[in-house]
């Protein structure tokens, strides 16, 4: 069905604009500030504020616990809360594990209410030139390292480390295993000296990604994109004296009292504290060019 929303205060960060949204199967048309030529059904939004749905990392998704025990842990900590995509990975520690480790999560993941994105977490002693090209035969959009030591860094061939990423230039994501400053300091260092797809800092779990950090990796435009072409996954959070001049960080915190609606691909799964599971409603979400969108700076 085709319809419009109108007076949508749209926030994705820090910026808000006031447009009208044409939705016909169940994408963005277009949006602009007024459809009044069209004869459409009209849905009022300007008692709410608007935000794409949220996507959040997590790297230990409970999938080998029973389904009572997972569609709790879904919706505590993603659907009640906006999210309707998931960032996760898997653990590798060799090699030879990704493909399989990947059909597993596949596997495990047939069932989920969320769309997902799958990246994998490694240790520095696997981050080598034959290691990348496995991702990047399988589309590994992002790879987390556990960064331990300053000596760990300085014993990797980072040339080669970059020729083999290329042209699929999938983003290194620092963990940092302990809080020492020159351990950060190097990281960010070799990733400019060498100008390697990365992020310098690491990407927070339970907290909405940045869209910068989204961009990065691939999700935008495909995820959390309420502009023309985008898919009708947004949340409504009541519009009031106090949420008027949030961000969208707060908004996120504040969920439990404010956010009312969160649509997932043209499907209501929350309607004020009803909400909704459908569990195998989620889908694989394939990166084809990490870095593809960038914002203008």
């Amino acid at each position: 069905m085709a319809y419009i929303i109108e007076n949508a205060h749209v926030l994705r960060g820090e910026k808000r604009r006031d447009v009208c949204l044409l939705i016909e199967d169940n994408r963005i048309s277009s949006s602009r500030a007024s459809f009044k030529m069209y004869k459409h059904f009209r849905m009022d939004a300007g008692n709410f504020i608007m935000t794409p749905s949220h996507v959040l990392l997590d790297f230990n998704l409970p999938l080998t616990s029973t389904f009572e025990q997972r569609k709790a842990y879904y919706l505590e900590n993603f659907i009640k809360k906006g999210c309707t995509t998931v960032l996760t990975c898997v653990h590798i520690n060799r090699e030879r594990q990704l493909s399989s480790e990947f059909k597993k999560i596949h596997s495990a993941l047939l069932d989920c209410p969320l769309d997902y994105i799958i990246g994998v977490r490694i240790p520095t002693t696997l981050l080598t030139s034959n290691f990348i090209r496995k991702c990047k035969r399988e589309k590994v959009p992002v790879i987390f390292v556990e960064v331990a030591s300053v000596s760990e860094l300085k014993n990797i061939p980072w040339g080669w480390i970059k020729e083999a990423m290329f042209p699929y230039n999938c983003p290194l994501v620092p963990i940092f295993q302990n809080q020492d400053k020159k351990l950060k300091r190097v990281w960010g260092e070799i990733m400019d000296s060498v100008n390697l797809p990365s992020l310098k800092e690491e990407v927070q779990e339970s907290k909405p990604l940045d869209r910068h950090v989204m961009e990065k990796i691939g999700i935008f435009p495909k995820k959390s994109n309420l502009h023309d072409g985008g898919e009708v996954s947004y949340n409504f959070y009541l519009k009031d004296s106090e949420t008027v001049n949030m961000v969208e960080s707060e908004l996120f915190m504040k969920h439990d009292s404010c956010l009312l609606i969160t649509m997932h691909k043209g499907k209501i799964i929350r309607a004020g504290k009803q909400v909704s599971y459908h569990p195998g409603y989620g889908e694989y979400v394939e990166i084809k060019t990490p870095s593809f969108y960038q914002s203008p700076t």
